[in-house]
């Protein structure tokens, strides 16, 4: 077994989407005997709060944590405390010189490889230029969203950013990882001679040693979760739309039905019609919970739904679909053609697109019918791919690869 280099800004204690997705699959690497060092951020300034739910978890899985801050200079405050320079490439970009200094002291000859984790897109020009330094560094870039080109990217100073700096990866990177194939193939078209790297796609991981042991929680009424953050076109309205028909065509579930969505969600998508029209009891709305919470309240529900943006191919998966998965309730996924499409099919779910609301309507009909029949979930084989077990043993493939 070998050492190995984990650099990501997001890890745990900091409180963003992408910390536990790093920390579940390299931790499988390390139940599988590697011996693993991190070199993160501390989660420094007002943009970034801290869960302390994974702390034991790192702990026992990881040799070593190394934490960087920006340095206290004038300009660095000024920055740091900036909405608008705070997000200029990414929240990261400030450690830029701290981590280039700090890996290039390091004797990196002692580790297999370095596996570095995106979105904070920053840290892959760090590694760039450790890379351009020490050559013989073998360079495993991890990308869970797409970098240039990505659609939901608004600022066009950071889509410039992107596109000067992504060759740079692709073409010094011994390997690319991505979770979605549609994510990798953006990313490699039109690379032409830039294109250095093999690539592999390895979906997210869930942790079965995460989620609670004690029997599932009676709930009473059949609870429908929605976990995680909504925002422009990742919007419930055609949910709430889908409810009000389900509630016309079939009253019975008037009293029977509640939809909790744990996360943030913008004030204008609860002030529509259709969101207004949902009674204080059905529709429940609750404030963002640790990281260990939101997998017990995936398992605690009867009904998972994911929504995903209206767009015309999805480029991405959520790491969150992967976790639901985990937590075997059955799933309602609101998604069109892509990455996500794919995976819940793979695992058979309930698919309709993110705006047929009499699709919805129907669905949650079946699916409510079910759940008070008392019907189970059926077994799926494919839930296990995405297991810890499963995906580290992806990445050592990877790692037998690159020291090919």
């Amino acid at each position: 077994m070998s050492d190995l280099l984990v650099f990501s800004y997001a890890f745990p204690p900091m409180r963003v989407q992408m910390a536990p997705v790093v920390a579940k699959p390299m931790a499988g690497l390390a139940r599988r005997g590697h011996r693993i060092d991190v070199v993160t951020a501390h989660a420094f300034g007002p943009h970034l709060g801290e869960d302390d739910s994974l702390s034991d978890y790192t702990a026992q899985h990881f040799h070593s944590i190394q934490r960087l801050s920006p340095d206290d200079r004038l300009l660095t405050r000024r920055w740091r405390y900036s909405p608008r320079w705070a997000a200029t490439p990414d929240l990261m970009g400030l450690l830029h010189r701290q981590a280039l200094e700090y890996l290039l002291s390091l004797d990196l000859r002692h580790y297999a490889a370095v596996i570095t984790w995106s979105p904070f897109h920053s840290v892959n020009t760090v590694m760039a230029r450790v890379k351009a330094q020490r050559p013989r560094v073998k360079w495993i870039a991890q990308f869970s969203d797409p970098w240039a080109g990505n659609p939901l990217e608004h600022s066009w100073v950071t889509r410039l950013w992107n596109t000067l700096r992504q060759p740079q990866t692709v073409r010094r990177a011994d390997f690319i990882v991505h979770s979605s194939a549609y994510s990798r193939d953006l990313m490699f078209a039109g690379a032409g001679r830039n294109r250095g790297a093999r690539s592999a796609v390895i979906p997210h991981a869930y942790d079965p040693s995460l989620y609670p042991s004690p029997p599932r929680q009676g709930n009473d009424r059949i609870v429908l979760r929605y976990v995680g953050v909504l925002f422009g076109r990742r919007s419930p309205e055609y949910l709430f739309q889908a409810l009000r028909v389900l509630f016309c065509e079939h009253p019975l579930w008037r009293d029977r039905v509640r939809l909790e969505i744990v996360g943030t969600v913008p004030p204008e998508m609860l002030q529509t019609t259709a969101a207004r029209a949902l009674e204080p009891d059905v529709l429940v709305i609750r404030t963002s919970v640790s990281y260990l919470e939101s997998l017990r309240l995936m398992r605690d529900a009867d009904l998972l739904v994911l929504i995903e943006a209206d767009t015309r191919l999805n480029l991405f998966v959520p790491s969150k679909l992967s976790d639901y998965i985990g937590a075997r309730r059955p799933i309602l996924g609101l998604a069109p053609p892509g990455g996500s499409y794919d995976l819940l099919s793979q695992v058979g779910a309930a698919i309709r697109a993110p705006t047929d609301v009499s699709g919805i309507a129907a669905a949650l009909h079946e699916m409510l019918s079910a759940i008070a029949g008392g019907a189970d979930l059926p077994e799926n084989p494919a839930r296990e791919d995405l297991s810890t077990e499963a995906v580290a043993m992806k990445f050592e493939a990877v790692l037998d690869e690159v020291a090919s």
